[in-house]
């Protein structure tokens, strides 16, 4: 009884916060109708990790790599490094990443192995893909490998604590719910969500001709293959662990002035919407970035 009436309760909040910008703002929105237009969202992108790389004073010039890069949509905007590899687990979008620009070099790899020499690069960077990585330590060690003495390592990414951690930002718009519900409950709200006929689905949501799936969001929990559920803490215990020195620094959930003193107290687990992090292997002595 609880679980139905916690369902109805999600799906009437669902519903009520769906046309707001609690989630997405109208450029996010407008870059989940078609693939093209997620790509070109994508791509504008690189903006905020050449942000981050200058608040860390990050020089992005030797070699390389781009670490979780898909079809490389935003691999192909940095332009500074002397040589630019991208690495994706995706065999498929690969090739399309290697259709999309000859100049950039695009491997395929797997979780916990990165197909490169030791020692090859200067620099990496991953943006919002460590969520999606189930061992995270297994594949730190391996950019420890090929990262060259006096290399360093940019990670964006969020952890489970985050407003929206799921995933499931368009049928989901409530926040925290995944900390509020069990995540059989969670599923079964946003199956109700993409069912209705107010909802209107995005490009993930339909299938090769347009259409919407017959059935949809049937699991019954989030597989841990797509989602690690780290917290901050999980993060930079993985980052210790690895042999790493970490800065790190947040963002927070909104503009109100009062939750970036949040971010200094056990709250930050759930007031961050972003975690960006610097690591080197060896220890860092300069001036550290701001958090």
């Amino acid at each position: 009884m609880m679980s139905v009436l916690a369902e109805h309760t999600l799906y009437r909040l669902a519903r009520l916060l769906y046309r707001t910008d609690v989630v997405h703002d109208s450029k996010m929105k407008e870059a989940q109708q078609s693939l093209k237009a997620h790509n070109t969202y994508r791509s504008q992108q690189v903006t905020r990790v050449l942000e981050a790389a200058q608040r860390f004073r990050l020089p992005l010039d030797g070699d390389m790599l781009d670490l979780g890069c898909n079809d490389g949509a935003l691999t192909v905007q940095y332009d500074a490094p002397r040589t630019l590899t991208g690495i994706d687990i995706d065999a498929q979008a690969i090739e399309r990443a290697k259709a999309r620009n000859s100049r950039v070099t695009f491997l395929a790899g797997t979780p916990g192995s990165l197909p490169l020499p030791d020692a090859s690069m200067d620099s990496i960077v991953s943006y919002d893909v460590f969520e999606h990585v189930a061992n995270p330590g297994a594949l730190l060690g391996e950019c420890r490998r090929v990262l060259r003495p006096g290399g360093w390592m940019l990670i964006g990414t969020w952890g489970w604590g985050h407003p929206f951690a799921p995933h499931l930002w368009a049928t989901m718009p409530v926040p925290w719910a995944h900390l509020l519900v069990s995540e059989r409950t969670l599923f079964r709200a946003c199956r109700r969500v993409y069912h209705a006929t107010w909802y209107r689905p995005t490009f993930h949501d339909l299938d090769a001709n347009g259409d919407r799936y017959r059935d949809r969001y049937t699991q019954t929990r989030i597989d841990p293959d797509y989602l690690n559920k780290f917290k901050i803490r999980d993060f930079e215990q993985a980052f210790r662990n690895s042999g790493f020195a970490s800065e790190l620094s947040l963002e927070p959930f909104g503009s109100a002035p009062w939750l970036a003193p949040l971010l200094k107290t056990p709250l930050r687990e759930y007031v961050h919407s972003y975690l960006w992090a610097v690591l080197r292997p060896e220890a860092v002595t300069g001036p550290r970035a701001p958090s």
